[in-house]
């Protein structure tokens, strides 16, 4: 740090603390919720702790990318809201240094921290869901039951089935529905009260097979009690051989991309995905083009009011990016605003913030504007103005 002055070493020193307390913090709160979220599978599924802490090892880097901008703004908040509190902006001010020298340090350090997300995201991210889907199918290989969900459609060897209900303890799938293509032509549609799974074949019980003619109708039916048919589930049934975006680094991805719109398919999860791999590292930046003149502008609310503050940005991110992220997969807004307007606009009001905190008024043309397109009325109805009446006359004394 010898190439950093006083005044640099001090606010990142100020900045330390607060920002490591955040991270673990921030990673204790996100790695609980992805526990939940896996101790369901267990639950539900009987899926083995070690399968599971795999799966969470494997979903570290990408928490990370998430947890690195918003530990950083409640760092950000809390230090200069600090500073500002105790009048140390005041007296740098009062010495000749300007606000955007205060935090310039702030936001050089935001950029390196933006550095180490996007490196994260492009390199180790990608890696750790491609083990992490190696992991489920290592999983699906053991237990290919845990494929199957209930009320879902899954596809195998040129037939789709439907469970209404699924008994992963006694192996019992009920309310089954079959769309068997194997033998070409139209499908004929098997229905089973049970099934239960034997190797690589199916044990349908108390059911009927519905053949179709060459017009699609009912030809005849056939009632059953016992009836085996060929199933085989495997990984490829639930994750195709080919990549997903966020398994792909950036130029992977894009091609991936081009590929996909070539054959004509929909590509908006993946745009989405793709933009994302950019605009959640990025976040670190322009969050903190908000925090920093919010935490010295409120700076003598106190820390409670920078801990709740910073919980009401990150909900806000967290909203806006969620909501325009569901907008831009079903195409209602272009994939890349919906990966960058909640870092837009935070990055939009926080330089309006900075700009007016150093004097400058951002509202003259508007005001200007208003007044202009007021003259004309001014002057229509200058004649219709009450005049001031005189006074009663003195009375003489």
């Amino acid at each position: 740090m010898f190439f950093l002055k006083t005044i640099d070493r001090y606010i990142l020193a100020e900045l330390l603390k607060p920002f490591v307390a955040g991270v673990v913090a921030f990673l204790i709160i996100m790695i609980s919720n992805t526990l939940y979220i896996f101790m369901e599978l267990i639950v539900k599924n009987n899926i083995d702790g070690w399968t599971v802490t795999q799966m969470l090892l494997y979903s570290l880097p990408a928490i990370v990318v998430v947890t690195l901008p918003v530990a950083y703004m409640f760092a950000t908040l809390l230090a200069l809201g600090r500073l500002g509190r105790d009048s140390e902006i005041i007296a740098l001010r009062a010495c000749g240094v300007s606000l955007t020298r205060c935090i310039a340090p702030v936001i050089i350090v935001s950029l390196l921290i933006s550095g180490v997300g996007y490196w994260l995201n492009e390199s180790v991210v990608p890696w750790a869901n491609r083990q992490t889907v190696e992991v489920i199918k290592v999983m699906l290989r053991k237990k290919p039951l845990q494929a199957v969900k209930a009320k879902q459609f899954l596809n195998s060897d040129k037939r789709n089935f439907y469970v209404g209900e699924v008994d992963r303890e006694q192996g019992i799938l009920s309310e089954m529905y079959v769309i068997d293509q194997s033998k070409g032509g139209f499908p004929q549609l098997i229905q089973a009260e049970k099934a239960v799974r034997k190797d690589t074949k199916w044990e349908l019980r108390d059911g009927i097979v519905r053949k179709l003619d060459t017009q699609g109708y009912i030809d005849h039916e056939i009632r059953f009690k016992r009836m085996e048919i060929e199933m085989n589930i495997n990984s490829d049934s639930v994750f195709p051989n080919q990549l997903d975006v966020r398994q792909l680094a950036s130029g992977d991805a894009r091609k991936l991309i081009e590929d996909k719109r070539a054959q004509g398919q929909n590509t908006n999860r993946d745009e989405v995905d793709y933009h994302n791999k950019f605009s959640l590292p990025l976040a670190t930046f322009f969050t903190i083009l908000l925090a920093a003149p919010i935490g010295i502008r409120f700076s003598k609310m106190g820390n409670y009011f920078g801990v709740a503050i910073s919980i009401a940005l990150v909900f806000i991110w967290y909203v806006t990016y969620s909501m325009f992220s569901n907008l831009g997969i079903t195409g209602q807004v272009p994939p890349f605003l919906a990966a960058w307007v909640q870092n837009l606009a935070f990055g939009g009001v926080g330089l309006i913030l900075l700009v007016q905190m150093q004097g400058v008024n951002l509202l003259w043309p508007v005001q200007m504007l208003g007044k202009l397109l007021w003259l004309p009325f001014a002057l229509i109805l200058k004649p219709f103005r009450r005049r001031k009446l005189p006074g009663p006359p003195p009375q003489a004394g």
